[in-house]
């Protein structure tokens, strides 16, 4: 299997002082078990794998035990002994197990030595539904998403073009032949998307009817999930936005009769938050912020990102349109490419989630939606997606006026660049970048 960004965050974890247990988060299917099992037996003389899916792993620890009853259990029931420095102790979708989930307390607190890493696909949703909690300030989180552009470029063992495009500056000029090469791999990579079953695959086949069946059974894994951390009255509601949401990726949705239901707000709002615990949407607020901090505005309309861009163009049913494209805004209306930027904006965040928000003006003050805002360092930045070399920016510079401190980012299918533009009399600085540098705009 191919590496993935995540463990060169382990590797800092590993030598870390002040180290706490780690635990990992993120949508199932992401990658989270391979990515530890690599880090695991490349850097430790020893790894102990516990996954509390099989069940009998689960019923040994079922009821509360202390270390050394753990430690015990590990060495009679796996014939493997911990060793400080050289065992990294691996408990998979540990929120079925509320006394190891305990546990993970005493090990920061008794035995900081020991590497733990647990994981868990649903962790944040069942341990709120079934009134868990984790001991604050005893362990650390890490986030896993499906892969960046970047990563896909490593999987594809496309070596050289990725480390050009990591060490690129404003002073060079990319070459054309370059330029369209990395269009035509960043197409690609927004047609199957990131998912890890899904990359792996196409590598190897290079035929996108096989990957239906993988997006099929992907969707089907994440329906039936809902019964494991939610209550039977609220199944239906997660499971509609599991298979709606899709349709929306990269637009504005309002939760009441949300896609053409007669569900209520209430209803659909409580199922994109559990499904935003669990990591497979995130919702984007609106803000009209014109300084820090950035005020999410929770009644208006947000902005959907779903899990995966690949999900979304099987679920769209679009995948074969992608063929011979060479204008990401041509297609929905630029919506697969608001899905792809937000998508690789989001994975660039290991060790939290990110507020990343849309700006928008009160509508009293006239139209104007910018389609990502974040605080970066002490600006905050605005990003359009856009075609081509010319697209319109009316919304961004009328952002640039209103906002104190801001920063303008346009990404597009075009060059590299950096240029002042004048409009009605003001000059603004802004920041073009192709699709294809977005794992870089921060």
């Amino acid at each position: 299997m191919f590496s993935r960004k995540i463990i060169h965050y382990l590797i800092k974890w590993k030598n870390k002082k002040g180290r706490k247990p780690l635990v990992l988060r993120g949508a199932r299917q992401v990658g989270k078990t391979t990515a530890v099992s690599m880090f695991g037996k490349k850097h430790f003389k020893n790894l102990i794998y516990l996954n509390l899916e099989n069940i009998e792993h689960l019923r040994l620890f079922r009821e509360s035990i202390s270390l050394d009853d753990f430690e015990k259990i590990i060495q009679i029931k796996f014939h493997q002994k911990i060793v400080p420095g050289e065992t990294l102790v691996f408990i998979d979708e540990i929120q079925n197990s509320p006394s190891l989930m305990k546990l993970l307390r005493f090990f920061y607190e008794e035995k900081p030595d020991i590497h733990v890493i647990a994981a868990g696909s649903l962790f944040q949703a069942k341990i709120e539904r079934e009134g868990f909690s984790l001991p604050v300030g005893r362990v650390e989180y890490a986030y896993v998403y499906p892969l960046d552009f970047y990563e896909y470029l490593e999987a594809r063992e496309e070596d050289e073009l990725l480390d050009y495009l990591k060490t690129i500056s404003f002073e060079d000029k990319i070459p054309e032949a370059i330029h369209q090469e990395a269009l035509t791999h960043f197409y690609e990579y927004t047609m199957i998307g990131g998912m890890p079953e899904v990359v792996k695959s196409y590598i190897e086949d290079r035929d996108t009817d096989k990957l239906k069946s993988i997006y099929s059974s992907l969707f089907t894994g994440y329906s039936e999930d809902v019964y494991k951390y939610s209550s039977l009255a609220n199944t239906k509601y997660l499971s509609y936005v599991i298979e709606q949401a899709p349709l929306f990726a990269g637009t504005t949705f309002t939760y009441e009769k949300f896609s053409g239901s007669n569900f209520r707000s209430r209803e659909m709002s409580a199922a994109f938050d559990t499904l935003e615990k669990v990591m497979l949407v995130y919702q984007v607020q609106a803000t009209k912020s014109k300084e820090i901090p950035l005020i999410g505005q929770r009644k208006r309309p947000k902005k959907l990102l779903y899990l995966d861009v690949g999900l979304v163009n099987h679920r769209m049913g679009v995948q074969e349109e992608f063929m011979n494209l060479k204008d990401l805004n041509e297609f929905y209306r630029g919506r697969i490419a608001e899905q792809v930027v937000g998508q690789n904006m989001l994975a660039q965040f290991t060790h939290n989630i990110p507020a990343i928000l849309y700006w928008a003006k009160g509508k009293r003050e006239g139209a104007a939606e910018v389609d990502f805002c974040l605080k970066v360092k002490e600006a905050i930045l605005g990003v359009e997606v856009k075609s081509g070399v010319t697209g319109r920016l009316k919304s961004l510079y009328s952002f640039a006026d209103a906002v104190k401190n801001h920063q303008l980012m346009r990404i597009y299918n075009g060059h590299l660049n950096t240029e002042k533009v004048k409009i009605a009399g003001k000059f603004y600085k802004l920041t073009s970048i192709p699709f294809y540098l977005t794992s870089r705009i921060f």
